[in-house]
C-alpha cells in the first residue's frame, strides 16, 4: 500500500510533471496539441478506405452494418489497444532515461509510469474525438451508452500502470527487455479481438482470448459505444479489481527493485 500512499502524496508532483510530458510532446511543433486530432482523424480515414471499402470487412453485429461501421468499430479498438501498446513500449527505458532522478534519493520514482500511463491517457481520449465526428456523419447520432468511455478506461489504465511499473523495473537489469516487447506487442493486437469479434473464433481458441482483460475491454466498448448496447458492469469492475490487484504486485516487486538501481545505471 506504500504505493497508493506515495501517489496520493504526490499527486501534485504528478500533475506538474504530466504537463510537462504532454508539453515536451507537441514543443516546436505547429499544430501541437491538434496533432492528437489530427493524426486519429488520418488513421481513421486509412481504416475506412482499407478495410470497410477495399477487404469489405464486417463485424456482423447488425444485418446493416456498413463499411463505415467497420472503420469506426476497428478504430475503436485500436484507440485501445494503443493506450496499453504506447505504454507498455516505453516503459522498458523508462527508469534508464532518467539517470539523474534515480540518483536523487527524494525523487518518488513509483511516479514515472503513472505519469506515463496518464500521458497515454489523455491522448486516448483526445483521439475518440474523431470517433465521434464519425459516428455522426454516418449514423446521424451518438449512442448514449458513450458515457461509458471512463468505465474502459479505468480497468487498460490501471493494467497500463502495472506492466509499466514491472517493465521500468526489469528494464534496468535486463536491457533485452525493450527487444522481446515489440513482437510481443504484436500478438497482443492479434490476440486482443481488434480486428474480429470473440464471438468469431473458435471455442478452444475463445477461450484462450477471453483470458485477455483487453479483449473483453474493447469486445464491451465497441459494442456500447459503437452500436448502443449496455456494457457489462460486472466484468469491468472485476477487471478493475484485478488490474488493481496487478499493481500491487508489480509496485511491490518496484519496491524491492528501487534500491538497487542507482548502482546498475
Amino acid at each position: 500500500m506504500n504505493f497508493f500512499q506515495t501517489i496520493f502524496t504526490k499527486r501534485y508532483l504528478i500533475l506538474k510533471y504530466l504537463r510537462r510530458q504532454i508539453s515536451r510532446r507537441y514543443r516546436g511543433s505547429i499544430l501541437g496539441v491538434l496533432w492528437s486530432l489530427a493524426s486519429p482523424l488520418a488513421m481513421l480515414s486509412v481504416y475506412l478506405f482499407v478495410f470497410g471499402f477495399i477487404f469489405k470487412s464486417r463485424f456482423n453485429i447488425t444485418k446493416n452494418e456498413s463499411a463505415a461501421d467497420f472503420g469506426l468499430a476497428l478504430f475503436c479498438g485500436l484507440n485501445l489497444y494503443n493506450l496499453c501498446s504506447e505504454v507498455i513500449t516505453s516503459s522498458p527505458k523508462l527508469i534508464l532515461g532518467q539517470p539523474n532522478l534515480v540518483k536523487k534519493i527524494v525523487f518518488p520514482l513509483e511516479t514515472l509510469p503513472v505519469v506515463q500511463t496518464l500521458d497515454s491517457l489523455f491522448h486516448c481520449a483526445i483521439a475518440f474525438v474523431p470517433l465521434l465526428v464519425g459516428l455522426i456523419l454516418f449514423h446521424g447520432t451518438i449512442p448514449w451508452t458513450f458515457i461509458f468511455l471512463p468505465l474502459f478506461l479505468v480497468p487498460l489504465a490501471l493494467f497500463s500502470v502495472g506492466f509499466s511499473l514491472g517493465l521500468s523495473a526489469l528494464g534496468v537489469f535486463i536491457r533485452d527487455i525493450e527487444e522481446l516487447v515489440q513482437p510481443l506487442l504484436i500478438i497482443l493486437m492479434y490476440g486482443s479481438a481488434v480486428f474480429y469479434p470473440i464471438g468469431a473464433m473458435p471455442p478452444p481458441f475463445r477461450q484462450i482470448i477471453e483470458l485477455n482483460p483487453l479483449a473483453l475491454v474493447i469486445e464491451n466498448a465497441r459494442l456500447s459505444m459503437m452500436w448502443g448496447a449496455a456494457p457489462n458492469l460486472g466484468l469491468m469492475l472485476t477487471l478493475s479489481f484485478v488490474g488493481l490487484i496487478f499493481v500491487m504486485v508489480t509496485s511491490a516487486f518496484f519496491e524491492k527493485a528501487k534500491p538497487a538501481f542507482a548502482d546498475v545505471i
